[in-house]
């Protein structure tokens, strides 16, 4: 009985783990998804972005969507935590550097993703960025 407990234990960390994963993965990766949270992206004065830092954020969104895809599948399978915190550290720094890669700081990507929740226009002016890196 204890080890039957210690495995539905195992299970509900292990669907917490990925559920915090997944929602990290998805803050960076899909930029609709982070705006819909409440209290995000509120009250600070819109920035211009000039765009080529808006192709940059396209751009790393387009990859970051890939990394989300297989560090989730490559979460789904993971029993033990030290694994599932090991893959999280991971793709953390994976999506890091990405966006480093693309000539952005992680505090640039967050700012043009939370202005996009604020400005339709920019929403989609990056949005059709990010269909036509996609198709790139």
């Amino acid at each position: 009985m204890n080890h039957q407990n210690n495995s539905k234990k195992i299970m509900t960390l292990q669907k917490k783990l990925v559920g915090a994963m997944l929602f990290m993965l998805m803050t960076l990766a899909a930029p609709g998804l982070v705006l819909a949270m409440p209290g995000m992206g509120g009250g600070a004065a819109p920035q211009q972005f000039e765009q080529e830092t808006l192709q940059s954020f396209a751009n790393a969104s387009v990859q970051l969507q890939e990394i989300q895809r297989n560090y989730a599948a490559r979460l789904e399978g993971v029993q033990e935590q030290e694994k599932a915190i090991e893959l999280q550290q991971q793709a953390n720094q994976e999506m890091v550097a990405t966006v480093e890669e693309e000539g952005l700081d992680v505090q640039t990507y967050n700012a043009i993703a939370n202005q996009m929740n604020n400005s339709p226009e920019l929403k989609a002016t990056v949005m059709d960025m990010i269909e036509q890196a996609r198709n790139n």
